[in-house]
């Protein structure tokens, strides 16, 4: 079993980045607001999991660190959910592709933080890739105006993303064997 000791250097770092896109996804998402379903989705559903995954760090770290597949999970939910609201996605094969790609990520996770996975560095190859491509690939063109330019609300939604996957790389890697 894989345990977090909430003190240490990267936890501190995954819980302060944990707190950083909390604002932004609000913020992100504000234009949103009369619409419930996005609400419940895209703002309640990866704040909560932001603030739960601390609370699970601090409380549970050493002892029951599993119990972070619920933050874990609701946060997942909210990219599923994303999946059939944002326009830029379509295809049923491109959204079976990614529920699938989403529900292992949490059966990886899980299989991970209850040691069955003897080594983090899966978990964090999985963070830490998509955050990669979205600096260089997606975010680093629109910087140097080689692309088209993102509103403020799609930077600060970007910019929460971004948080969170670095949040979960740091949280990885945080993880202490039991």
């Amino acid at each position: 079993m894989f345990t977090v000791d909430y003190k240490s250097a990267t936890a501190i770092i995954s819980m302060i980045l944990f707190v950083l896109c909390v604002p932004l996804r609000i913020a992100g998402y504000a234009e949103h607001f009369d619409k419930p379903f996005y609400v419940i989705t895209q703002v309640i559903l990866p704040v909560l999991s932001a603030i739960l995954m601390i609370v699970v760090m601090v409380l549970f770290g050493k002892k029951s660190f599993w119990l972070s597949v619920f933050p874990l999970t609701l946060g997942i939910l909210s990219f599923i959910f994303k999946l059939f609201i944002d326009p830029r996605y379509t295809g049923m094969l491109h959204h079976v592709a990614c529920i699938v790609l989403y529900s292992s990520i949490v059966v990886l996770w899980l299989l991970t933080v209850r040691g069955v996975i003897r080594t983090p560095y899966i978990l964090a190859a999985i963070f830490a890739a998509p955050f990669l491509i979205h600096i260089f690939i997606e975010d680093l063109p629109v910087l140097l105006g080689k692309a088209n330019p993102l509103s403020m609300a799609m930077w600060l939604k970007e910019g929460s993303m971004l948080c969170t996957m670095a949040a979960l790389f740091f949280c990885v890697i945080s993880l202490k064997r039991s």
